[in-house]
C-alpha cells in the first residue's frame, strides 16, 4: 500500500542528518556535529519505514534475508576452517612423533651398522694374517715335495690367489662404506709377496725334480728337520681347525659361507700334502706315530665341517630372514605402483602377515638366547627385516594418500 496519496501521510525526504530539536526546518543548518537521542533515532526509523512503499519494503526484506544468509555462510566457513586447522594440527603432531621415532630407529641402526663395520674389519684382518700363515706353511712343504705333490701345491697356489683377489674386493667394499682400511692395506702386500714367492718356489722345485738331483743330495736330506717342521705345521693346523669349525657353528651371514668353504678346501689340500710328507718320512725309516696322532683331530675336523654348517642355528635363521626380506622388498615395489583401493587392502593384509612372521623370528631368537647362546650376530640381520617392514608401511601410507587424492575418498 502506498502512502503518497493518503491525506494523513507525511511527505518523504531523503535520509540525512536529523534536524536539531527546536530548529526551524526552513532555517539553514550550520556545519557542526548534531547530537541525536535514541528516541529521535527510533522515531526517524519508524517514520522512514512507514513512508516506504511495497517495493522498498520488499527490497529491505530481501536485503535482510541475503544478509542473514551471508552471515550464516561466513559462520559455517569459519567453523569448517577451525575444524580443519585442528585436524591439521593433530596430523602434524603425529608426523612429528613419527619423525622422532624414526630418528631413534635410525640412530640405533647406525650404531649397529658401525659395530658391524668394525667387526668386519677385524675379521678381514684376521683372515689376511691366517692366509699369510698358510703361505708360510706351504713354503715349508715345497723343498720336500715330489712331482705328484707339486701338482697339489699348484692347486693350493690357485686357491691362495683366488682368496687374495676376494680379500682385495672386500677391502674395496669396506672403503666404499667408509671403513678405515689402512691397517688392512699394510698387511696385504706381505700376503701378495708370500704368494709370489710360493709360486716361484714351486716352479724351482718342479724344475729341479724334472732335471734330476744326484744321489749325494738325496742323502743330505734332513728328515728330522722335516719331521719337526711337520709337527709345527700340524699344531698350527689344529688350532686353525678349531677356529674354522667354531666359525662354521656360529656364522650368521650366508654371504660368507662360500669364503668359509674355500678355506675348508685349503685345509683339505694342506692335510693331503702333510700326509704325503709323513709317508716320505716313513719310507725314510723315521717314526711317524706322533705325527699320525696329530693328524687325526684335523682329519676329524674336516669331516665335521659340513655337520657344523648344517647344525648352525644362526645361519638357518638368517637365511630365512633374508628370504623374508626379499618378500618384503617385492611387496614394496608393488606398493609403489598400485592405483586402486582393492590392491591396497590386499597389501595391508600382507603387512600384518609379515609382522607376524617377524614376531615369530623374535620368539625363535628368544628361545636361542635362552639356551645360553649369544644372538648378537643374528640381531643385525633381524633389524634389516624390521627396517624393511617399517619402510613397507610408510610406502603403503603414501599409496593410500595417493589413491585417496585421486578418488576423492579419504
Amino acid at each position: 500500500m502506498s502512502f503518497e496519496n493518503s491525506p494523513n501521510s507525511t511527505p518523504r525526504r531523503a535520509p540525512g542528518p536529523l534536524p536539531a530539536a527546536g530548529a526551524s526546518p526552513s532555517q539553514p543548518q550550520e556545519s557542526k556535529e548534531v547530537t541525536v537521542t535514541d528516541q529521535e533515532l527510533l522515531d526517524y526509523k519508524t517514520q522512514t519505514l512507514l513512508n516506504d512503499d511495497d517495493q522498498a519494503t520488499e527490497l529491505r526484506m530481501q536485503i535482510a534475508f541475503y544478509g542473514e544468509q551471508l552471515l550464516n555462510r561466513v559462520r559455517y566457513e569459519v567453523d569448517v576452517m577451525e575444524r580443519e586447522l585442528v585436524a591439521l594440527a593433530t596430523v602434524f603432531n603425529e608426523f612429528l612423533t613419527e619423525v622422532k621415532n624414526l630418528d631413534g630407529q635410525i640412530n640405533q641402526l647406525t650404531s649397529t651398522i658401525n659395530a658391524g663395520k668394525l667387526q668386519a674389519a677385524k675379521e678381514l684382518d684376521a683372515t689376511i694374517k691366517q692366509e699369510v700363515q698358510v703361505v708360510v706353511d706351504q713354503l715349508r712343504m715345497v723343498q720336500s715335495s715330489d712331482l705328484e705333490s707339486v701338482e697339489v701345491l699348484y692347486q693350493n697356489l690357485d686357491a691362495l690367489q683366488d682368496n687374495y683377489q676376494i680379500l682385495q674386493k672386500q677391502i674395496e667394499t669396506l672403503d666404499e662404506i667408509g671403513i678405515k682400511t689402512d691397517q688392512l692395506k699394510k698387511n696385504l702386500p706381505a700376503l701378495e709377496k708370500g704368494i709370489s714367492q710360493f709360486g716361484k718356489s714351486i716352479e724351482e722345485r718342479q724344475l729341479s725334480l724334472l732335471v734330476g738331483e744326484d744321489g749325494q743330495q738325496e742323502e743330505k736330506v734332513d728328515y728330522e728337520s722335516i719331521r719337526l717342521e711337520l709337527k709345527g705345521m700340524l699344531q698350527n693346523q689344529s688350532r686353525a681347525m678349531i677356529g674354522h669349525l667354531r666359525q662354521a657353528q656360529v656364522m650368521a651371514n650366508p654371504r660368507e659361507v662360500e669364503m668359509l668353504r674355500r678355506n675348508h678346501m685349503g685345509f683339505e689340500a694342506s692335510l693331503e700334502e702333510i700326509n704325503n710328507q709323513i709317508n716320505s718320512l716313513a719310507e725314510a725309516g723315521l717314526d711317524i706315530s706322533e705325527l699320525q696322532e696329530m693328524v687325526k683331530p684335523i682329519a676329524a675336523g674336516l669331516k665335521q665341517f659340513d655337520r657344523a654348517l648344517s647344525s648352525n642355528q644362526f645361519l638357518k635363521i638368517t637365511e630365512r630372514i633374508y628370504a623374508e626380506v626379499e618378500v618384503v622388498t617385492q611387496q614394496i615395489r608393488e606398493a609403489q605402483y598400485i592405483n586402486n583401493r582393492e590392491d591396497l587392502e590386499v597389501l595391508q593384509e600382507n603387512v600384518d602377515i609379515l609382522y607376524e612372521n617377524c614376531d615369530a623370528f623374535a620368539d625363535e631368537l628368544d628361545e636361542v638366547a635362552g639356551q645360553g647362546l649369544d644372538i648378537a650376530p643374528v640381531l643385525e640381520h633381524y633389524n634389516v627385516l624390521r627396517v624393511n617392514l617399517e619402510q613397507f608401511e610408510r610406502v603403503l601410507q603414501d599409496a593410500g594418500n595417493r589413491i585417496g587424492l585421486t578418488s576423492g575418498n579419504f
